[in-house]
């Protein structure tokens, strides 16, 4: 009888994976299930408020392709502060990050491509340059200008919203993602989009966000960023491939990982402040073809310790985020090891999601994530956010569905070390801002046969 209730569980959370992603986005990026490993250039621009120097890109790219590209970390991305990017081809286009830098994109493309690396680049398509905006260029392929498509608000002084509503605005828009895609980049990170959906409404949003998915098609991820994901993110859900499910990172920190705003909610961007409960909230909407949170950047320098750096790590794997550093060669000390810890990546390479045992943030079970490898062997994630030691633990009868309840093995993957066989359930006391993460290994062959990442909420709903 229980092994039919297995059956049936088994069943029941494939089918919910089928239903869930029906209106959304499948891409070849979403099929993978999990997001990027890549460095962005947020550190050093936060920090300092000002873009980042030619010179220390290129020594950050350097670093990045010496020190962890043989991990997978294969991707490196511009980021904001490009605002002085006035440098401007025929079309309006901008051909630098900065004006003040030396080389423009395609010499750095090359540049990244020629060291074995991907390509990203930040940048909203329906940003407009004060230059752009003043020499009124001729929107390609269309008869129209550049401050014919304009709109009546603004981002800032230095760039202007388009208004998809008037005639020329989605050549501009197609446009521009078609430049970055013929410069090589794979990767294409739309920020600020509350800022256009409450200045143009919803319905003028969407549009924009459909253009740049139908140009962007299966080759470039789209990355939506700041998206007030009115509505459990239904408008953002049929055009992108990545979403931020929480607040920026600043100054990084136990305040990003757990502690900002714990257990709040807003109805508009950012709906979560700390990356924790914005995992836990969106969990249901992160599948195989259908949508990867992001949890935005890690600077594991500025974290406590190393068990808080191993925690907040791990949150990213095991939610199936990206895995994004924002450290830099000389911010990033003794923590380069937590970003090597290839038992840990080979989640992400598999297209690993973990789901919360409840999506309630304010549950002491959401603390408690479970997923299901190719193979069969299950992955839990038992995170301690509390200020004083807890206890957390499995059962791998009543939550996992082992039949028998009898594993061949329990392996500790921050320990690298096999703990045997056991019976019955996984119990440790985990101290404060600390995580274990385990792999079991059923006795036999008695598999869930699910498909990663189908459990909606939990192996067993717990709702």
């Amino acid at each position: 009888m229980k092994a039919l209730v297995n059956k049936l569980i088994s069943i029941i959370i494939l089918l919910s994976s089928v239903i869930g992603s029906a209106d959304a986005r499948d891409s070849r990026f979403t099929r993978k299930g999990t997001g990027p490993q890549y460095w962005i250039a947020y550190e050093y621009c936060y920090d300092f408020n000002i873009p980042i120097s030619e010179q220390r890109w290129k020594d950050n790219i350097d670093w990045m392709s010496e020190n962890f590209k043989e991990y997978g970390y294969d991707m490196i991305s511009n980021d904001g502060w490009i605002e002085a990017a006035q440098t401007i081809n025929k079309n309006g286009y901008i051909t630098k990050y900065n004006s003040s830098w030396q080389h423009g994109f395609e010499y750095w493309n090359k540049y990244i491509h020629d060291k074995g690396m991907q390509v990203g680049i930040y940048y909203n398509p329906m940003w407009m340059t004060r230059t752009a905006f003043e020499k009124n260029c001729k929107v390609k392929g269309t008869k129209y200008t550049t401050q014919e498509i304009a709109g009546d608000k603004w981002f800032n002084s230095e760039l202007y919203w388009v208004d998809v509503d008037k005639p020329g605005a989605e050549e501009w828009v197609k446009g521009y993602v078609k430049y970055f895609k013929d410069l090589g980049a794979i990767f294409l990170r739309v920020d600020f989009l509350e800022n256009y959906e409450r200045n143009y409404g919803t319905e003028r949003y969407e549009k924009a966000l459909r253009w740049i998915m139908e140009e962007a098609g299966e080759d470039m991820l789209i990355s939506l960023v700041m998206p007030n994901c009115y509505n459990h993110a239904k408008t953002e859900l049929p055009y992108g491939d990545m979403i931020r499910i929480d607040n920026d990172c600043f100054k990084g920190g136990w305040d990003f990982a757990s502690a900002r705003g714990r257990g709040k909610k807003r109805d508009y961007w950012p709906q979560y402040d700390n990356a924790f409960d914005g995992f836990i909230a969106f969990s249901d909407i992160a599948a195989k073809g259908q949508m990867i949170m992001d949890g935005d950047f890690m600077r594991l320098n500025t974290m406590a310790n190393d068990a808080e750096r191993e925690f907040l790590f791990s949150l990213m794997v095991i939610a199936g985020s990206p895995l994004c550093i924002a450290d830099q060669y000389d911010t990033i000390g003794d923590a380069a090891y937590v970003y090597q810890n290839e038992e840990m990546i080979e989640l992400n390479k598999v297209g690993f999601i973990g789901k919360p045992l409840s999506r309630d943030i304010n549950d002491i079970n959401s603390s408690r994530w479970v997923g299901q490898m190719p193979d069969g062997d299950f992955i839990v994630g038992l995170f301690n956010r509390e200020d004083e030691a807890m206890t957390y633990g499995i059962d791998f009868v009543r939550e996992l569905g082992i039949e028998g309840g009898t594993v061949k093995n329990v392996r500790d993957l921050w320990e690298h070390k096999d703990l045997g066989g056991m019976k019955c359930k996984y119990e440790a006391t985990i101290d404060p801002h600390s995580c274990k993460i385990i792999r079991i290994t059923p006795e036999g062959s008695i598999r869930y046969q699910a498909e990663l990442s189908s459990m909606t909420n939990g192996v067993i709903d717990s709702n």
